[in-house]
């Protein structure tokens, strides 16, 4: 297209490197710049929006926002998820700027979004359904965490809503028609739910254990960083049991999996959010996983609700 300026897809491109220059979680954290560094459970934050922040972030991969006023109080969280993270996805993480917010990007693992002077972040639709994985939504000021549904749901969702989009630009002459930033919803068919955050649901026990034996370990030595070390190799052996569990149960997918409360009794994942857990760890070994186990019987949830509301 002649009409259209060389630079306009660039600029963003540009804007988040220098933001990741600038801004970009260290690969090495001092866990004394994190919440976990307090003396007690709930010094510096609620004790049970800290679980359930650290429970959300784990069971959507590791894949959060946090947006407050307090850039301060925002970082500290940031810094805090990325204790559950590898070297290499802080990489892939921002802190919040002091100044003005940065715009949210699709693809980073945490970043740190500052409120306007309103008191509100709109975050873009779009770019937060193709995002990569599902996100948590962590606000500081008023400590809630709202989750985005697990893997195979949000590839649904995507997928419905990329079929729309392209729907809607083939019925239209040119795409300059469409601004970028509208939510295109003009295929009958699909009404995208523009609240995609959800309450956490589930609960879990292997974040909550951990979290407790972290403030039972002495605060200011390395005790408690060599804990959380331990925490996620436990993490990834149970991701790597779960993942041979239905290799084997499935000759290595030929077959579908119908053994999951077997495996939630034999792994000891009764609880759904260590399930969840385990299986958002695993997702990232093996992309695909949530799919091959949840897909089939969650499609078929999905058109039988569709022909309950035809009528």
């Amino acid at each position: 297209d002649e009409d259209r300026q060389p630079g306009l897809e660039v600029a963003p491109i540009m804007e988040l490197l220098a933001s990741m220059k600038s801004h970009c979680v260290p690969e090495e954290i001092d866990i004394r710049d994190t919440v976990l560094n307090d003396d007690d459970i709930g010094d510096s934050c609620h004790e049970g929006f800290l679980h359930k922040a650290i429970s959300s972030h784990l069971q959507t991969c590791g894949c959060s926002v946090v947006v407050g006023s307090n850039p301060e109080k925002v970082n500290k969280i940031v810094r805090t998820l990325c204790l559950f993270l590898t070297p290499a996805e802080r990489k892939c993480s921002r802190l919040c700027r002091a100044s003005s917010s940065f715009k949210y990007d699709t693809g980073l693992f945490v970043q740190g979004l500052l409120k306007d002077s309103t008191g509100s972040f709109v975050l873009p639709f779009r770019q937060v359904l193709y995002a990569p994985y599902p996100t948590t939504h962590i606000d500081v000021d008023i400590n809630t965490v709202k989750q985005m549904p697990p893997c195979h749901e949000h590839t649904f969702n995507q997928r419905r809503y990329m079929r729309s989009e392209l729907n809607t630009l083939w019925k239209t002459d040119s795409e300059d028609d469409i601004p970028p930033e509208t939510v295109i919803h003009t295929d009958e068919t699909f009404t995208p739910d523009l609240n995609i955050f959800q309450d956490v649901l589930h609960t879990d026990t292997l974040a909550a254990a951990s979290f407790l034996q972290v403030f039972l370990l002495k605060p200011g030595l390395a005790l408690r960083s060599s804990y959380l070390a331990q925490f996620l190799l436990l993490l990834h052996r149970k991701a790597l049991t779960l993942l041979k569990y239905i290799e084997d149960e499935t000759q290595k997918g030929k077959k579908p999996f119908r053994a999951l409360r077997n495996l939630k009794a034999d792994l000891d994942l009764k609880a759904e959010g260590d399930l969840n857990i385990v299986m958002a760890m695993a997702e990232k070994l093996r992309a695909g996983l949530h799919s091959f186990v949840f897909g089939k019987p969650f499609y078929t949830s999905v058109q039988e609700r569709d022909v309950l509301m035809s009528f």
